[in-house]
């Protein structure tokens, strides 16, 4: 109530709707290697999906609705890998983050990309460039979003 009262709204009347929660988190159920160009990555193991708009069989979110949303990619390498991975929306590539033969034994990596979306674009993860090298599982890559809001 504290929220609506400082944006003016009367403490006697409910604040208005803010929408539904569209948010969704995902990871990779098996350890990935060898990933071929441009295949869609498939985060199999769903956590979190409020308002359904991810589809883990198609590795692909669907907007439930318009409005501005946030996501995020993390991935954990092995030693010696190369792993390219870009955030697409609608079949363009919009983000990306790499690691290009890590010396380390482990490397997480992390990609952010925060975009307007209609109702019904689709946004995914795919990999590009080469092969993936390698990719644990166990919640280490993963990819999740949420929708901030309408404006």
């Amino acid at each position: 109530m504290s929220v609506c009262q400082r944006f003016g709204w009367e403490p006697k009347k409910r604040c208005p709707s803010v929408g539904n929660v569209i948010a969704f988190h995902a990871a990779i159920k098996s350890h990935l290697s060898n990933v071929p160009v441009n295949t869609i990555m498939k985060f199999d193991e769903v956590l979190l999906n409020k308002g359904n708009g991810y589809d883990p069989k198609t590795g692909l979110f669907t907007a439930p609705e318009d409005g501005i949303y946030s996501f995020e990619w993390t991935y954990l390498s092995s030693k010696k890998s190369t792993v390219y991975l870009e955030a697409v929306v609608d079949g363009v590539r919009k983000a990306s983050s790499c690691v290009n033969d890590q010396q380390s034994s482990h490397v997480s990596i992390t990609g952010h990309l925060v975009y307007e979306l209609k109702k019904g674009n689709k946004v995914w993860i795919r990999t590009f460039y080469v092969a993936a090298g390698y990719m644990y599982a166990n919640l280490y890559t993963f990819f999740s979003g949420y929708k901030l809001g309408t404006f």
